[in-house]
């Protein structure tokens, strides 16, 4: 608590200060969050636009998953990517806003914990970004992430995948091109006797870069490749 004093919280969204105590986020930027309800895809965890039901039933998958075959097993999104999930994400990546990690693994946490203690994985995998970037910036904000889930859910971090391409950023490009900016961007270490990781990740929007990181991890043995991510586009970006 005094570091609260010495280094106060800010709000993850409009970066005001916060009150002491407060390691959240503030009342007025908490109503602008979206987190992400049922129904949702079966398979990459997208909150689904309609009622969940169209004329020949339930609807399952959301439309990116119903044209793209997938090969990770399922997914796990804490927050609908609005504008407000926008600036959360941005001071984490981009602005050195490390703390935001801990209120976006708290809320995981307590949404889904038990969802994901459930898939009973062997590690938490973070997505890897390029040694240039990480020099850049001084740090992985999925590592980050990923350390604050293990702390929570004592679940072990893994560091088994490698950025071997320092690829375009995937906001520049549209989907088929992302595709092909992420298919050969991973590298994976020994997966043998690795049933379930769980990748984890800021942002999810095409699943171009889960797809290559899935990939990777089955091509080096692991069984069951499940999502977790901190935002998850609405439609296709």
């Amino acid at each position: 608590m005094i570091l609260d004093l010495l280094y106060p919280r800010r709000c993850p969204v409009c970066n005001e200060v916060l009150p002491y105590g407060n390691r959240g986020i503030c009342p007025d930027c908490g109503r602008t969050l979206s987190f992400v309800s049922q129904p949702v895809c079966m398979s990459c965890g997208k909150e689904l636009e309609s009622s969940g039901f169209d004329s020949f039933g339930a609807v399952e998958y959301c439309p990116d998953c119903m044209r793209h075959m997938r090969s990770f097993s399922g997914g796990i999104a804490l927050l609908n990517y609005n504008e407000a999930a926008r600036r959360l994400m941005a001071g984490l990546k981009y602005k050195n806003r490390r703390e935001y990690a801990e209120f976006l693994t708290e809320e995981m946490v307590k949404r889904h914990g038990r969802q994901i203690l459930r898939l009973k994985a062997d590690a938490l995998v973070p997505v890897p970004i390029h040694k240039k970037r990480r020099r850049e910036r001084g740090y992985n904000q999925a590592e980050l992430l990923a350390g604050g889930l293990s702390k929570r859910l004592s679940i072990p971090v893994k560091t088994l995948l490698f950025r071997v391409e320092n690829t375009t950023a995937q906001k520049k490009l549209g989907y088929e091109a992302r595709q092909k900016n992420e298919e050969k961007a991973f590298q994976a270490t020994d997966c043998d006797g690795l049933e379930t990781l769980l990748l984890v990740d800021d942002i999810y929007t095409t699943g171009a870069t889960a797809e290559a990181c899935t990939a990777a991890l089955l091509s080096a043995g692991a069984h069951r490749i499940f999502l977790l991510n901190m935002a998850i586009g609405m439609g296709r970006k």
